[in-house]
């Protein structure tokens, strides 16, 4: 049977306070990681971890453009039957195969992870949401949203090499 196109959803969250890496699809599967990258409705996200870039950032708010985020065997199939490089430089691939842009409301608790030092993973830093927008990043590529009870609970920084 031919490998799947989007992953199931999962009822595993990370809370504010889990580090470590986004959940891993199985090798081969050419299944995208997190929670997937086809939630349903264009207008919302359900529970989950997201990946995509931010569009905008404002205190109570966001607005985020969801896209697939692939690693190892899964972003070499990916990249394949885009018709991109296979295997992928740097063991990672990005497919956006939709324009929609859904803004989320932020929990008043939400938390950020983040890099200060470009090109540096061992500088990550968690701060709360509203001082990070406070402090006017530019960091508005790959990231990962929990979005939990509706709301997102925590920005965090992709790492790339």
């Amino acid at each position: 049977a031919p490998p799947p196109t989007t992953a199931p959803t999962t009822t595993t969250t990370t809370t504010p306070t889990t580090t470590g890496p986004p959940a891993t699809a199985t090798p081969g599967s050419g299944a995208p990681e997190g929670s997937g990258c086809t939630p349903g409705t264009p207008a919302t996200l359900p529970d989950g971890r997201w990946f995509g870039s931010l569009e905008t950032l404002g205190t109570t708010e966001l607005s985020f453009d969801l896209a697939c985020w692939f690693t190892g065997e899964n972003a070499t199939i990916a990249a394949a039957a885009d018709g991109e490089e296979s295997p992928p430089p740097n063991d990672y691939y990005v497919r956006n195969e939709t324009p929609a842009i859904r803004t989320l409301p932020v929990a008043a608790d939400a938390q950020s992870r983040w890099y200060p030092e470009p090109g540096d993973p061992s500088t990550v830093r968690t701060t709360r949401y509203t001082d990070w927008v406070a402090a006017g990043t530019e960091r508005y590529f790959g990231v990962w949203l929990t979005v939990g009870g509706g709301a997102v609970t925590l920005v965090e920084e992709q790492w790339v090499p």
